[in-house]
This record gives structure tokens, sequence and C-alpha cells, in this order.
């Protein structure tokens, strides 16, 4: 019995092999209608990654396959139903975006956490307890599931881990631990994490103060596309701290951080511009 059930999963494997190939052979060749039908067959025989990927055409309308949200909508749910854990997130963020569907952060809770046990998803799911979304409001909470996100490498979840203990919610007040969140996030390319260690740096917390490393990391920000990041380095170049005083170059930050929707840096613009007359 055992060597049978051996030579079955064996089975299912090569089959579950055979039509991801298939698809990517569809897929590279330019055949779209094929590649739709790959996945609808999938779909059609329960393999749940055939109807995420079918989701996934109708949601973006890529493939040559028309956008039909409706479509994407009833796909996800049936590979979140087959526990395909980046269906649940999707649909989670559909949810919760509220576009696609009525919004329902009940639903997206329930969906998050269904994602987030297969690993996927486990920061919206702090998000949600952080900001009392649908949930009670429980810092402990978030920072529970943001320390799971961030030790799957999602590191946005560092980030917001590190946001927490820098205020001293839900977990202790410890900003050299804030900095090692947010320099993993960083590290890794999440441009709010370089922006909050910068500013941990500007102010002296859990670290020595120092403006230069402040003005690295706040460029790094702005280059990742950052508008905050590129305001505060306006900011420094204002204010002549880790860099030399440079008028010309913070206007041209606040201004393009401005043009992209900044408030504050439209603010600042209009203050430097005042200030220099």
């Amino acid at each position: 019995m055992k060597k049978e059930l051996c030579a079955l999963i064996v089975c299912a494997v090569m089959a579950q092999a055979g039509f991801i190939k298939e698809g990517m052979d569809a897929k590279e060749s330019g055949d779209h209608q094929k590649l739709v039908e790959v996945y609808d067959k999938a779909c059609n025989e329960g393999k749940a990654s055939g109807c995420y990927n079918l989701a996934v055409l109708y949601a973006e309308g890529t493939g040559n396959v028309a956008k039909d949200n409706a479509k994407a909508v009833k796909l996800y749910e049936k590979a979140c139903s087959a526990d395909f854990a980046t269906a649940c997130y999707n649909l989670g963020l559909i949810y919760a975006d509220g576009i696609l569907v009525k919004q329902d952060f009940t639903k997206a809770k329930e969906l998050y956490e269904k994602s987030c046990a297969g690993d996927e998803g486990c920061t919206n799911l702090g998000l949600l307890y952080a900001n009392g979304a649908g949930v009670q409001q429980d810092y402990a909470k978030a920072a529970e599931f943001y320390k799971k996100a961030c030790k799957n490498e999602d590191l946005m979840g560092c980030n917001n881990l590190g946001f927490l203990h820098a205020q001293g919610r839900g977990v202790a007040l410890d900003t050299k631990k804030a900095n090692e969140y947010y320099q993993k996030a960083c590290d890794g390319g999440i441009a709010m994490g370089c922006d909050n260690l910068a500013f941990m740096y500007a102010t002296g917390k859990g670290n020595v103060q120092d403006f230069k490393k402040a003005s690295q990391f706040y460029e790094k920000a702005c280059n990742s596309g950052y508008e905050k990041g590129c305001n505060n380095l306006g900011i420094l170049y204002a204010e002549g701290k880790g860099v030399s005083v440079d008028n010309t170059k913070a206007k041209e930050l606040f201004q393009g951080s401005c043009n992209k929707g900044l408030k504050e840096a439209c603010e600042n613009a209009q203050l430097l511009e005042k200030i220099t007359k």
C-alpha cells in the first residue's frame, strides 16, 4: 500500500510538472490561445495553480484575453478553496481595496489568514490589526504577523515591525532593534525602510546621530521612487546637514516630489522659494 501511495504521488507530481511545462512553452511561443486552453484544462482537472494562472490572465487582460474581473475573482476563489495561498492573498487584496467587489475587511482578514498560513500575505494581515480594519486594533497581533512575514523574507513586514519597535506599539520600545529591521528592509529594496532608517540616523535614535548616513539612506529611498525620501533629502540640502548647502538641489528635489503629488514637498518648495528670494 505504501509503495502504491508513493507511485500515485509521483504520478501527480509528473502531471503537475507536465501542465506547467506546457503552459511555459505556450507562453514562450506566444500562443496565447493555447496558454488559456492549458490553464483552463488544468483548472477543470482540479489543479489550483491552473485556476490561479488563468485568474491572473483575466485580471490583467494579458495573453490576448479580454480583461474580466468577475471571472478573475471566481477563479481566485476556486484556487483559494484548494488552499493555493497566493490566490487567497490576491483575493484578500481585492476585498481590502473594494474596487472590484464591495469593500469587506472582515472577508479580507479571513483570506489573509488563509494565505498567511501558507506564508503569503502575513504583512497585510498585520496591517489590518495595526489599523483596526475588520478586526479590533491589536498591535501585538500586528507584530506577530509582521515577524512571521519578515522571517519569510517579506521585507515590508520587516519595515513595519521596525516601526512598531520604534514606537513601542505591541512590542517593547527598542530603537536598536527597529534599526536592524529597517536595515534589513532597506537592503532588500524596500524604499520606505531606507527612509525610516535615514530618519533614525537624522534623529540619533538607536544609533549615533549621523546626518551623512541619513542623507545616503534618504538618497537611496529617493532613487527607488519613494517621494518622501526625496523630500527629506531636500530638507538636508536646504539646511546643509550631512551634505553641503545646495538650494538648487533642494528645490529640484522638492519640486520633483511635488509634481508627483507629495503635498509637503510642494509646501517646502514654496517656503524655500520665499526664503531664497
